[in-house]
């Protein structure tokens, strides 16, 4: 298979890594001095699951050198999906499928605006991944769960093929029926936990610890279980304590992705969490007191970290 991975950060070196290593003709598609690691050291992998090195590897900060593909993985920040949208227009033929791995839970909608509903499907990761260095990727966790679904719940052949190579390569792969379920029951864990411990600038064992803070946990979840039955997504039952469940089988010391962020003061994905929370809460008349909070406490510090001058180094490398 011919496979453009549009960022070649965390998520998509690791991922789009798995492929290559495997034996299909995978780009990536990066830019600045890890684009010029890649192509002149190759890329490192280093992971719980064994190390490696594509060597040469392919990779390009210019999509048309590419030209359709039969699968392009997003892999960027959702702040940064805006800018990505228009520039996979290359890539992307008669019989390319989209699989975007961005978090929150409408970037679906974003890249159909401007690509058209047939090459976009859905999908989600679960990863702990991050570049340690220009040209390196390092992996630590057990977790590497990429899930990808038809948007309509159809199951397609397109889909299957995605999800068995990288099965193949031992990611925790997955071909579910309703997709938006799936996102909708991770965007719930990570917009919630991401949001309150930003703000509390704690780690999940001390969250969990302290009553009152495990209840606005807890609280801030439910605001979100109750925007997606508004909007029709058919969570399960115990989509809450499960949640809750996984938070406390974290390590102690676990911190989210968005509390390092904010803590570093670099750009975060404010708007793809509460922000979305809030907005469709009023659109479904549902109350969100809880991320309407988050999200205008973080607000001030979203904007801070958009005028320094990492904003714009972190395009392409989610």
């Amino acid at each position: 298979m011919k496979i453009a991975i549009f960022g070649a950060g965390g998520v998509g070196g690791y991922f789009g890594g798995l492929l290559a290593h495997a034996g299909h003709d995978v780009t990536f598609i990066a830019r600045g001095a890890h684009l010029e690691a890649i192509r002149s050291r190759g890329l490192q992998v280093k992971s719980v699951h064994g190390d490696f090195v594509i060597r040469p590897a392919q990779a390009t900060d210019d999509p048309a050198s590419v030209g359709p593909a039969d699968y392009v993985v997003l892999a960027v920040k959702h702040y940064h999906l805006a800018q990505a949208a228009p520039a996979l227009r290359p890539l992307v033929g008669a019989s390319t499928t989209v699989v975007p791995l961005l978090n929150g839970v409408d970037a679906h909608e974003h890249l159909i605006q401007v690509l058209g509903p047939e090459p976009v499907v859905g999908g989600l990761c679960s990863i702990v991944s991050m570049i340690e260095a220009p040209g390196v990727i390092r992996q630590e966790s057990q977790l590497r769960r990429v899930v990808v679904g038809e948007l309509d719940g159809r199951r397609s052949e397109r889909v299957e093929r995605i999800v068995q190579a990288w099965a193949a390569c031992g990611a925790q792969a997955a071909h579910p029926q309703e997709i938006h379920v799936e996102m909708w029951t991770k965007f719930l864990f990570i917009a919630s936990f991401g949001g309150v411990s930003s703000l509390a600038q704690a780690t999940v064992g001390e969250i969990v610890a302290v009553p009152e803070t495990r209840t606005l946990l807890r609280d801030a979840m439910r605001e979100v279980e109750a925007v997606g039955r508004a909007a029709g997504v058919a969570l399960s039952e115990d989509v809450l304590e499960r949640m809750m469940a996984l938070v406390e089988s974290f390590e102690p010391t676990a911190t989210s992705s968005m509390q390092r962020d904010v803590t570093a003061g670099k750009p975060f994905e404010l708007e793809a969490f509460s922000g979305t929370i809030v907005r469709r809460g009023e659109a479904h008349g549902v109350d969100t007191p809880i991320h309407r909070s988050i999200y205008a406490l973080l607000l001030p510090a979203l904007r801070k970290a958009f005028a320094g001058p990492s904003a714009s180094e972190q395009f392409l490398l989610a």
